[in-house]
């Protein structure tokens, strides 16, 4: 809920959100580990898919600065070129998997929102957080 409150508009100076962005960023990767694998609910109810052009727009608004920004995947081999990738993408593809978390939780389907919480950060949104989390460590940014 902290990390979906900073994409909607505030008066606060940009530079405190990015802060606090960083902040949200970090206790989300702390909670995943924190929180343990546990057993799957017996319900087969997949969460509804928020519209990604509306969290690209909405994130979009909240950080007007963020933008486009060099990456390189760290698995990658040692001559690898950068890509390029997009910070308001980052921030609007996390916001949509940890809505289906929260949809979970909100249908008290708690097991099913660990697995999917831990699922995400593994296969998706883990590598939003940590791209996006260097990017606002850099001194292009300095969220810190």
């Amino acid at each position: 809920n902290d990390y979906m409150r900073l994409l909607d508009e505030s008066a606060d100076p940009e530079a405190l959100r990015l802060t606090q962005l960083a902040q949200a960023i970090d206790s989300l990767i702390a909670e995943y580990f924190r929180t343990l694998d546990g057993p799957i609910d017996e319900q087969d109810v997949d969460p509804p898919r928020e519209d990604y052009d509306m969290l690209y727009a909405r994130a979009g608004r909240a950080f007007p600065s963020l933008g486009y920004y060099p990456h390189v995947f760290p698995g990658g081999e040692l001559d690898e070129k950068a890509s390029i990738a997009d910070a308001i993408d980052d921030l609007a593809d996390i916001a949509r998997d940890l809505l289906e978390v929260r949809w979970l939780v909100e249908k008290g389907q708690f097991n099913d929102a660990i697995w999917q919480f831990r699922f995400g950060y593994h296969t998706h949104w883990g590598a939003h957080a940590h791209g996006l989390r260097a990017f606002l460590h850099s001194s292009r940014v300095g969220a810190w």
